[in-house]
């Protein structure tokens, strides 16, 4: 599989340092490893990482098996689904089409879904970002991982039972994580674009940027370099329909795609400075509390530093992506196991730390 085009044109154009110049990097790299080695049994599912700091590499690296059935060792290009991470790519295509005049994050869902039942009247597309829109989460119902996410469904299908039932509150009044909410954004992309879902991240997203290996998870498809996921055990991963996940969690992707990404939504090469600015900003309850969460972005704070971005989980794949953007440090780990080398969420900010902190000897 080919590396992307932007750590490629990275590596080319960064001058030639002396040995001198490379020696701190090459011992950060080195602390970065250690780090990740130490949480990864080599013979159990692992993780790719890649950590760039001023867009240049420090780790690109895989630690632990692809693939336990035929001893596939990972490796840093291999491809991983990424669940809800899937959410910063949806939340970046409304704001796209908020750029282009088509959506207003003020606006009610209705506008962009005439079908829209009576209780969703005051819903708005922000609220459908920012998990505050009161519509029921329909992965949260009993069973529903037992049985419903086992079938293959339309998108449509992912949010039509819950049209029914009544708001749990006031739209704009309380944080719930709501796949639900997302898949309905999915649905208004695909309204107001003209386009599928998955065909119109390719064409505004994936193309542009040179995202080679970032697309649709279909489980009806042969995906080049896909790794196999596992849950504890290690067993095989849960048996679901990679229908259901859609565009609250159904993409697939690599680290340098994860990263090339991330990099060029907050340098404004994708979405507005100011769309990006309200991306990164905590929606606020009308309690005065912040929600940490953005327009499919977590905030998190390390060593003083702004982090956002967003992880995700599936198939018993684990991912995070995670820019300081005050200190210029992408993090992307994507594991193809369940919590075998620990909480995803921890060894980010592990990494991350480490870079804002690290002192040559």
């Amino acid at each position: 599989m080919k590396r992307p085009h932007f750590l490629l044109a990275l590596l080319l154009c960064l001058p030639l340092a002396a040995p001198a110049a490379l020696a701190e990097p090459a011992a950060l790299a080195q602390s970065l490893d250690r780090i990740i080695a130490a949480r990864f049994k080599p013979e159990l599912p692992g993780v790719a990482a890649l950590v760039v700091k001023d867009g240049r590499p420090i780790l690109r690296k895989a630690y632990g098996m692809a693939n336990l059935e035929l001893g596939v060792l990972a490796r840093p290009e291999h491809v991983y689904r990424i669940g809800s991470t899937t959410k910063l790519f949806t939340a970046t295509a409304i704001m796209l089409l908020v750029d282009d005049g088509r959506i207003a994050l003020d606006a009610p869902v209705k506008r962009y879904l005439p079908d829209a039942p009576p209780q969703w009247d005051k819903v708005t597309i922000e609220h459908l970002l920012t998990h505050t829109s009161g519509i029921p989460n329909l992965s949260m119902d009993s069973g529903y991982w037992r049985t419903t996410a086992r079938l293959e469904h339309t998108p449509a299908e992912l949010v039509d039972p819950v049209r029914t039932r009544p708001l749990e509150n006031p739209p704009g009044t309380s944080f719930a994580y709501n796949n639900t909410g997302y898949n309905l954004l999915g649905l208004v992309i695909e309204q107001v674009s003209g386009e599928g879902y998955y065909a119109f991240l390719e064409r505004r997203i994936f193309k542009p940027l040179g995202l080679a290996h970032t697309r649709e998870g279909s489980d009806s498809q042969v995906i080049a370099g896909l790794v196999t996921g596992y849950r504890s055990g290690p067993a095989a991963a849960w048996p679901l329909a990679s229908s259901n996940f859609y565009a609250a969690g159904g993409l697939v992707s690599t680290v340098d795609d994860l990263a090339a990404f991330m990099l060029a939504l907050q340098a404004g090469k994708l979405v507005s400075p100011a769309g990006v600015k309200r991306m990164n900003t905590s929606y606020v309850l009308p309690n005065g509390k912040a929600t940490d969460y953005g327009f499919g972005t977590w905030l998190r704070t390390v060593n003083g530093k702004r982090l956002v971005g967003h992880g995700g989980y599936v198939f018993n794949f684990y991912s995070q992506l995670e820019m300081d953007v005050d200190s210029g440090i992408v993090a992307v780990t994507l594991h193809n196991g369940d919590r075998f080398g620990g909480d995803n969420e921890v060894l980010s900010k592990q990494l991350i730390s480490e870079v804002q902190t690290w002192k040559a000897d």
